[in-house]
């Protein structure tokens, strides 16, 4: 013990004495050399801050300092330290300072360190670390991804080229349909089996430069928000007079979009970008892009999702953009005004819950059709009516901000329109020439003024798309019901025809559409690397519903239904999220059919959503009937009353399994060591199942409501930093409220939550009730005994309760029960909160890509599943808990849609065979899905691909490109995603069909 107990002192001795080696070796380097000691000044003075490190036992405490352009350290914490770097070790104290970012990353998940304070200025520090080492820290990267991917070889070193072969010829074959549709008036074949990529020369170009040019990093949206606010101040304006928020915000909005650069795309049919990059990401300063910070040298270099980024703009947000920012960003904002609160320091440790708006509130759906109808002239008429009326000074500021922006909107048409007249003047092929006048044409009328044909529709949407990506955060904003809007322009274009000239206006509004969905291509959301390995694989998310019934009950699939239906099967990538809606007894077996064949050559798309159980989810929250019918899918899959609703659906990725491991452990949540929950009882307490369920809905109910605390304090961070008059002008109760969406303005309001784990949760439910409660065969501390030791002694525990206990989805009831009261607490317990907005908290059970990172910083669960694996995909059955898919959905659809009104995630993996013919194998999807709806079910997506073909794909990612895959909620290219989340995908149960 001696020895032991000196080794150990020898250890931290050394350890102290290399860390502090290590940061004096930094300060001396910003001292005296002028490449480097230049960093430490921008436009905004010094960047003075203390960070603090020490080990959890106090064996390590040193800082560096950063004053006036001087470096320093010492070996205490310094009092006004910004963030403490607080390690699990010596070890990781070590491996901190030395190791890729990757290697970071993880230790950030696993908690092997935590940060005590402002994760901004320990990226700060992050940075000023990767200036000196970065050619050390490429190599690291470089040499990781080689190692990765020659393991991923080693093992199948061979493409197999009969399964690329397979996914190649899928894609080729085609089955007609008949007109049945009611609405549907001109497509003789709505399945458009005629049409195939190679019709269309420019989108088969878009679609390959999506595929290989890596997006670039633009500033420009940060570059004029920041000139603006530095010229007209924040708090208060350069007369000295305080701003309203609103109006700040919407007067820099109007800057932006007046200077904001008109660029058309190379051949496309629409004018304007995102960013002014072929395909760029935006920063969002005020939101999640200062967390780059400490990757502005390393962000080229990382695996997942890089970006590209010239000196230019690093310089920019080093020195100008990001230090104006320090202070007005949600996550900061939160942290000054309210001390580091225990509810922020908890969505920071990641495994407990993520709340978005730290990012954004994004998800909603804009109301379009009233753009299309009357544009933006006739908007700020009506703005202007409102105005005249005796109005508070808030409302008067809410609707002259709204026309403020819409004028910048106005403004950036005009100038899409200069634009397009220059090109056409230099263009030397008459076909792009006339297109560009048409285009120039369009862009003076549209947004302005309303639309009368498909063409300036869909322009004046996606004008307005731009305006609103560049108010708010690029992800979860979604489209809505497209083929609804956009159908009454294509019928008006087709009767002003002749007979004979239809078939080419079909192509026409195919190319169109088509060409839409790569204009949505050419942004990606600005996420640091920690996102990749959070929420990897996913895009922006612009969700577009189609089909379903109309406000009136009746069938509402039409002919740009197929269209869209046409175009995404064409295309088969990631984003715009496809969700289709479908009706039992209203909707048509055609329709439902080229749902599933759509789903079958894309291997992914769309997701299908049963009407009668979503309206019977939503019909308690008090909602209009003709709303609810209305309604679209947000972000991945989740209900919104079209542009009537301001939903915030992804509020919070909520870790359920987390409760249960504090339940086991009385408040104590083993990964992060984190000892916060209400104490419940140790495990030998309990003497009821009943006991042990209220001990976890206790430490369940802990959780929530920390959410919810900051939830609500980033909310007063939108209302203060960031309100949306533009959006707020494009929902519904705004302009008669006189509120911004921020302040509860919207026809309806609501947040969503998406709760990961209820298969988890539920099998180790059953677990205990059965062996410990009912049976007496374990007692609890058996039970925590071995998840504590990840079952290395209890292989008949195993066993037993993979095999012998009844798990959800295997056609139990008692199972099914339990999933029900797990899912209904939830729900009450939610529905029983104050919403700031004055609306509801809904419960949704699916999880974007989060049950794969949850499921790594968890340990092992009652229900069998080992440490470190993934949880189930949203609410899917685990993989052996029934052979049978037919188990699986009714299980599913048996649960009450009442406690899921912010939908589900039901992901099923299936084989088609090879043996079959096209009409077969897209009968036999029919017939699962149409059961499952029959049954109850409120939403299915299918992955149509077999395990080998994603090992194939994992070895060799360049026959592969566009292979997408659903996680839970979302598509990815599956050759883009982490190595944990292809296993997953892998992993999941396969069913033939």
């Amino acid at each position: 013990m001696l020895l032991y107990t000196t080794q150990s002192k020898l250890n931290t001795a050394g350890t102290n004495l290399f860390i502090k080696t290590f940061l004096k070796f930094i300060a001396f380097n910003f001292n005296h050399r002028k490449s480097l000691k230049r960093y430490l000044k921008t436009k905004d003075g010094y960047l003075n801050f203390a960070i603090g490190l020490r080990t959890e036992d106090n064996g390590l405490q040193c800082s560096i300092t950063f004053n006036n352009g001087k470096v320093s350290v010492t070996g205490t914490i310094a009092p006004d330290a910004h963030a403490v770097l607080i390690f699990k070790n010596e070890d990781a104290a070590r491996k901190l300072l030395l190791g890729t970012p990757t290697d970071i990353i993880y230790m950030l998940l696993k908690s092997d360190v935590r940060i005590d304070g402002s994760i901004t200025y320990s990226n700060i520090f992050s940075f000023f670390i990767s200036l000196l080492f970065n050619n050390v820290q490429k190599r690291a990267m470089k040499k990781e991804q080689q190692a990765d991917e020659k393991k991923v070889k080693n093992e199948h070193p061979k493409p197999q080229k009969a399964l690329s072969d397979e996914i190649a010829r899928r894609r080729k074959e085609r089955l007609k349909g008949k007109r049945v549709d009611p609405n549907v008036l001109f497509l003789e074949d709505p399945y458009l089996p005629q049409y195939s990529l190679e019709d269309f020369p420019r989108i088969k170009e878009f679609l390959n430069n999506h595929l290989t040019k890596k997006p670039a990093i633009c500033a420009e949206r940060a570059i004029l928000l920041t000139q603006w606010y530095r010229e007209n101040g924040f708090e208060k304006d350069k007369h000295g007079k305080c701003w309203d928020p609103v109006l700040r915000n919407a007067c820099a909005f109007k800057y932006m979009m007046e200077h904001k650069k008109p660029v058309i795309q190379k051949n496309s049919l629409l004018a304007g970008s995102t960013t002014s990059k072929p395909i760029g990401s935006p920063i969002f300063p005020d939101s999640t892009g200062i967390m780059i910070w400490n990757e502005l040298l390393t962000i080229p270099h990382r695996r997942y999702n890089p970006f590209d980024i010239d000196d230019q703009t690093r310089e920019l947000l080093h020195f100008e953009i990001f230090p104006y920012w320090l202070h007005y960003n949600f996550k900061e904002w939160v942290r000054e005004k309210y001390n580091n609160p225990l509810c922020e320091q908890l969505d920071e440790r990641f495994a407990l819950y993520f709340d978005w708006k730290q990012a954004t509130i994004s998800h909603t759906i804009p109301n379009f059709p009233k753009v299309m109808a009357i544009g933006t002239l006739g908007m700020i008429d009506e703005i202007n009516h409102e105005l005249q009326k005796e109005c508070s000074e808030e409302k008067r500021n809410l609707l002259n901000a709204m026309i403020a922006c819409l004028e910048g909107v106005n403004e950036y048409a005009k100038n899409l329109s200069k634009q397009a007249l220059s090109d056409s003047n230099r263009e030397t092929d008459p076909i792009r020439k006339q297109e560009l006048l048409n285009i120039a044409d369009i862009c003076s009328r549209v947004p302005m003024h309303g639309s009368s044909t498909l063409h300036e529709a869909v322009t004046a949407m996606w004008i307005t798309w731009i305006a609103l990506h560049n108010e708010s955060l690029n992800a979860g904003l979604s489209l809505g019901r497209l083929d609804q809007w956009l159908q009454p322009y294509f019928v008006n274009d087709m009767k002003k025809l002749p007979k004979e000239r239809h078939e080419e206006y079909i192509k026409f509004a195919i190319e169109l559409i088509a060409d839409f969905y790569m204009r949505c291509t050419d942004h990606f959301p600005l996420t640091p690397d920690l996102a990749n390995f959070y929420f990897g694989g996913s895009s922006s998310d612009q969700a577009i519903t189609l089909g379903g019934v109309t406000p009136d009950g009746k069938d509402a699939v039409n002919d740009m239904t197929y269209i869209f239906l046409k175009v995404t099967e064409m295309l088969s990538i990631r984003d715009p999220n496809v969700n289709a809606r479908y009706m039992p007894g209203v909707n048509s077996d055609t329709y439902l059919k080229r749902l599933c064949e759509v789903n079958l050559i894309t291997a992914a798309t769309p997701s299908m959503h049963n009407d009668a159980a979503m309206i019977k989810a939503l019909t308690p929250m008090g909602y209009d009937i003709r709303d609810i019918r209305d309604w679209s899918a947000t972000g991945c899959v989740e209900p919104t009353l079209s542009h009537k609703h301001f939903g915030h659906t992804n509020m919070q990725m909520m870790n359920m399994v987390a409760a249960l491991e504090m339940a086991l452990n009385n408040g104590y949540h083993p990964l992060t060591r984190l000892d916060v929950g209400p104490k419940t009882g140790n495990v030998s307490d309990f003497k009821t199942f009943d006991e042990f369920f209220d001990a976890f809905t206790r430490q369940f109910a802990f959780l929530i409501d920390q959410s919810i605390d900051y939830n609500n304090k980033l909310a007063e961070a939108h209302q203060y930093l960031r309100p949306t008059p533009l959006l707020s002008a494009f929902i519904e109760g705004c302009l008669e409220k006189g509120k911004d969406v921020t302040k509860g303005g919207a026809k309806y309001n609501s947040s969503g939550t998406a709760i990961i784990g209820l298969a988890d949760v539920t099998d180790s439910m059953m677990v205990i009730k059965k062996l410990v409660f009912d049976e007496r065969r374990y007692s609890l501390e058996d039970i925590k005994r071995a998840v504590d030791t990840n079952f290395a002694n209890d292989p008949v525990l195993l066993s037993m309760v993979q095999k012998k206990v009844p798990l959800f989805g295997s056609g139990n009831e008692e199972a099914v029960a339990m999933a029900n009261r797990i899912a209904g607490w939830a729900h009450e317990y939610f529905d029983s909160i104050p919403h700031y907005r004055g609306g509801k908290y809904t419960t949704g059970f699916w999880s974007m890509s989060n049950h794969v990172a949850f499921g790594t910083l968890t340990g092992a669960l009652p229900s069998g599943r080992l440490a470190g694996k993934p949880f189930t995909p949203g609410l899917t059955p685990q993989p052996f808990a029934s052979k049978n898919l037919l188990d699986n959905i009714r299980d599913v659809a048996k649960l009450n849609p009442v406690n899921l009104n912010n939908n589900i995630a039901f992901n099923v993996k299936v084989v088609p065979s090879h043996m079959e013919s096209r009409e077969k194998t897209v009968n036999d999807m029919f017939s699962y899905v149409k059961t499952y709806f029959e049954l109850g079910g409120m939403q299915m997506q299918m992955n149509v691909i077999t395990s080998a073909v994603l090992r194939d794909a994992m070895a060799h990612p360049e026959n592969y490109r566009n292979l997408i895959v659903r996680i839970s909620g979302y598509n990815a290219y599956f050759v883009t995603l982490n190595r944990q989340m292809q296993l997953e995908l892998i992993e999941r149960a396969e069913y033939g069909i």
